[in-house]
């Protein structure tokens, strides 16, 4: 009898940890469903097979044709990738993987030179950007929780996709931290605070009552009576649009920027802006200019 019941607990155990896996696959199908769905159409297109070699076809074409931007060409590759191997049963060759990787070496032709780098997000004087979030110093429940927002976001670097996971509990305010969870990297991160935010921060708490389980951002009315519930990405998007009239990555990118006129060499950016490569740092953050090298010639 009680060998049984250890095998229907083991049962029950080995089910929900596959139901699990079935969840993450799922939810990672759909994340490249779009650039799936994108390779499907050209395979119609063109009737050609849904595999490997017709990948290969297909990322020659969205480089010499269609020229797009190597950060686009390789979450296209990710995609698909993902798709053929985990709803079609394909697996990609050693043969084929060189291939890919040639076609991905066009990037460094002159030809293609052009479509390398990333133009992302402008920075700005992080003076500007303090001077738009203090308008939000008010005693109004919806300035608060504004000015909390948008002071963390700054200070921390988040990506959008950070803030909107954080929660009250990943506070530690006696120690100027928050844990950030870092979706891309798949980790917690600590990062620092200033005094000013975590005053900000405390008075949010305070003035919109909320509990350590509560989401930090959450959803909320134009009064600023706050409810638990995580927003989308999307929707911080439009928030922090509607507030300071500008994208929420200008915070990340203002605050990198700032750090290292600062002074910070870039392992101590990477600790607070959560980056695992300090060459992305570099070529898609920090804007050196001639005198800035001028200055150590």
């Amino acid at each position: 009898m009680e060998e049984n019941l250890f095998s229907l607990q083991q049962f029950k155990m080995k089910q929900q940890k596959d139901e699990t896996l079935r969840s993450m696959k799922v939810k990672k199908l759909e994340m490249y469903k779009s650039d799936f769905k994108l390779f499907q159409t050209f395979c119609e297109r063109h009737f050609l097979r849904l595999d490997f070699d017709s990948l290969e076809i297909y990322l020659h074409e969205l480089i010499t044709q269609q020229q797009v931007r190597l950060s686009t060409f390789n979450r296209r590759i990710a995609g698909v990738k993902y798709w053929l191997t985990n709803e079609h049963g394909l697996y990609i060759t050693p043969e084929q993987g060189a291939q890919v990787k040639m076609l991905r070496g066009l990037y460094d032709e002159e030809a293609y030179l052009r479509l390398k780098p990333m133009r992302g997000i402008r920075a700005e004087k992080q003076g500007d950007v303090l001077r738009l979030i203090d308008r939000y110093d008010t005693n109004k429940k919806s300035d608060i929780r504004k000015r909390a927002i948008c002071l963390v976001n700054l200070i921390t670097a988040n990506r959008p996709s950070e803030m909107v996971r954080l929660k009250v509990s990943d506070f530690d305010l006696e120690n100027r931290t928050v844990y950030v969870m870092m979706v891309k990297q798949g980790e917690m991160k600590e990062k620092r605070l200033t005094l000013e935010c975590v005053q900000a921060v405390k008075k949010y708490i305070q003035s919109c009552e909320l509990e350590p389980n509560d989401y930090f951002v959450g959803a909320a009315d134009k009064w600023g009576n706050h409810t638990s519930r995580k927003i989308s990405e999307v929707s911080y998007n439009q928030a922090i649009q509607s507030w300071l009239g500008f994208a929420p990555y200008t915070f990340r990118k203002t605050q990198i920027t700032t750090m290292y006129k600062k002074g910070a060499d870039i392992p101590t950016i990477a600790k607070q802006s959560g980056h695992k490569s300090h060459q992305t740092i570099m070529e898609h953050y920090i804007n050196l200019r001639t005198n800035d090298v001028d200055e150590f010639l």
